[in-house]
């Protein structure tokens, strides 16, 4: 028997916002369990109808909580490393822009011809302002805030989980 528009409209809805909140579980068993999820609801709307079924399993941010809080507590998180990540490069990148354009502004306030140059967080930076225009070039290899990327890569998707001894005491809190 095939469900009706609304009754598949409804699954899809309540399915979709289950899977946002399930973000945070790895995505194998994510879909594994929105799998299993959709054929109970199929089963259950074929015998009492698809909205005592999805009314029978609670909300959606009720349901994935008890989910997530069923996962592995020990495990690496990461897409929130390499957000994090981001971030923090995007900062250095914007710090650096900041830095470049103060120099180039010093500059063209004062009208010096000659060329400056600075160093920002590792980064060597020339800048000229002439009649011409402006113009800024980097050498140099930034360590310190690659490092610093790293770092906040490493700390924030919390890497560490991914040793095997980590695993273990994983399954034995289980």
């Amino acid at each position: 028997m095939t469900m009706s528009l609304v009754d598949r409209w409804a699954r899809f809805r309540y399915l979709q916002s289950l899977e946002l909140r399930l973000d945070w579980m790895p995505g194998r068993r994510r879909r594994a369990v929105l799998r299993e999820l959709r054929d109970n609801l199929d089963a259950a709307a074929a015998e009492r109808g698809m909205r005592s079924a999805i009314a029978d399993l609670g909300r959606p941010a009720a349901l994935a909580r008890e989910y997530v809080a069923a996962e592995p507590v020990y495990r690496p998180r990461w897409t929130s490393g390499a957000l994090a990540a981001g971030v923090a490069f995007g900062a250095w990148l914007y710090a650096t822009l900041f830095y470049t354009v103060g120099m180039l502004d010093a500059l063209a306030s004062t009208g010096t011809a000659a060329p400056a140059t600075g160093s920002f967080l590792g980064t060597h930076v020339q800048a000229a302002a002439n009649a011409d225009g402006l113009s800024a070039g980097f050498t140099g290899f930034p360590w310190a805030p690659l490092l610093v990327v790293l770092l906040t890569f490493l700390l924030v998707s919390r890497a560490w989980n991914v040793l095997p001894g980590r695993r273990n005491r994983t399954a034995a809190l289980a």
